[in-house]
């Protein structure tokens, strides 16, 4: 005469079987290639543009040294987003490889007359509020708002750079 199982002994039985069957599959199936979010990415632009800045604005400041106000506290707050940006990147998340192109990297020498090199900051400024801006709506809403809050800094050093 048949032994009557419990209903949960059944059901432990159905669940090991099915634990089991996806692990048997797993173990087979190639492991995907995980594509990083695309926040990920455009973090990664953000701050190359920010590394960018920065060392364009230390560039232009070691040629020029009589630059100003503004152009001090425009390489301060920059340094500020950098760091700011870094601390909302994980190491591990994905995009090192793929990071995009920076909205204007950084020339290897700043012009030679003091006009010149204001004017690329002001180009350099623009350049970058322009991505911010494009960035947005390619994000999370938390990261939109700092991407926004950093874009419109920059629009505000690019306005501050051409009342010098």
């Amino acid at each position: 005469m048949p032994v009557p199982l419990s209903r949960r002994s059944l059901l432990a039985a159905a669940g090991l079987s099915s634990a089991g069957m996806a692990a048997l599959t797993a173990c087979g199936a190639p492991p995907e290639e995980l594509a990083p979010e695309p926040d990920v990415a455009v973090l990664l632009g953000a701050i190359a543009d920010e590394e960018n800045l920065i060392s364009l604005y230390e560039k232009i400041s070691s040629a020029h040294g009589e630059l100003p106000s503004a152009c001090a506290q425009a390489l301060a707050n920059h340094r500020e987003h950098l760091a700011v940006l870094r601390r909302h990147y994980l190491p591990g998340t994905g995009g090192a490889t793929s990071t995009p192109a920076a909205a204007g990297s950084a020339p290897a020498e700043p012009p030679a007359d003091r006009a010149g090199a204001l004017a690329l900051l002001r180009r350099t400024e623009r350049a970058a509020a322009g991505a911010r801006l494009r960035d947005v709506a390619a994000v999370s809403p938390g990261m939109s708002q700092l991407l926004a809050s950093i874009g419109a800094c920059e629009a505000g050093h690019a306005t501050a750079l051409a009342l010098t």
